[in-house]
């Protein structure tokens, strides 16, 4: 019970960040390069079903809709999903309502039926959550993808900075880490390749990437791990 108050309250805390900031507006380089290597040559892209976890204002749901792709997004802030389904308006993305779903609600509680979507991506989102949610939701990403429908996530590793910092509240786990790209943003939690690699064990096929760089002219450093498991 006191798992599920906390989860609410995390929920809340994300919805007021939504609406509190401006996000980013354009996805990154990674998911471009993981949707262009993995279905760039499809024929028929309105065929392939993606579905995003924590979808935020929908930058990353903007570039598969425009792509051609059908798309789905959750976030716990309706907020957030009000952004994402406003910058679809404006720019015409949404003549086609099947197409296009956003849902507000709970990532380990999905509302979408078992094996239907071709993809599933997490962009730094399932992170900011204590371990017990983040389980939950990746046996959900597991339910909803077809057999070889394959996730993308991009993750940090303990590598970044803030890791070790804030108050920990678990292994790996800590809440306003002080420093680095998850400072200010609550519960964040920093991902080892062998966490990966059991949080991912029902998954047939694993493959690891990283990316390792710094930022704000060398102070911060981030290491993201870029995962791709298939169902």
């Amino acid at each position: 019970m006191m798992e599920r108050v906390e989860h609410r309250k995390n929920m809340l805390f994300w919805e007021k960040m939504f609406a509190s900031r401006p996000w980013g507006r354009y996805p990154p380089e990674e998911l471009i390069r993981f949707v262009s290597r993995t279905f760039g040559e499809v024929p028929d892209r309105d065929a392939i079903s993606f579905l995003e976890v924590g979808c935020g204002p929908g930058a990353n749901i903007w570039y598969l809709s425009r792509e051609g792709y059908r798309v789905a997004g959750i976030d716990g802030s309706q907020t957030a999903i009000s952004q994402a389904r406003h910058r679809l308006q404006s720019e015409m993305l949404l003549h086609d309502a099947p197409a296009v779903d956003l849902q507000q609600g709970d990532f380990t509680s999905l509302p979408w039926a078992d094996g239907i979507f071709d993809a599933v991506v997490d962009i730094e989102a399932v992170y900011a959550n204590e371990m017990s949610v983040i389980v939950s939701c990746i046996a959900e990403i597991h339910r909803v993808l077809k057999r070889g429908g394959v996730f993308f996530g991009k993750m940090f590793g303990i590598q970044t900075a803030g890791h070790g910092t804030g108050r920990m509240i678990e292994e790996n786990t800590y809440v306003d880490p002080s420093v680095g790209p998850c400072a200010g943003f609550g519960i964040s939690h920093f991902f080892s390749e062998d966490e990966l690699q059991k949080l991912f064990s029902n998954f047939s096929r694993l493959s690891f990437d990283w990316v390792h760089r710094t930022d704000h002219g060398r102070t911060v450093e981030v290491f993201e791990w870029l995962l791709t498991a298939t169902k």
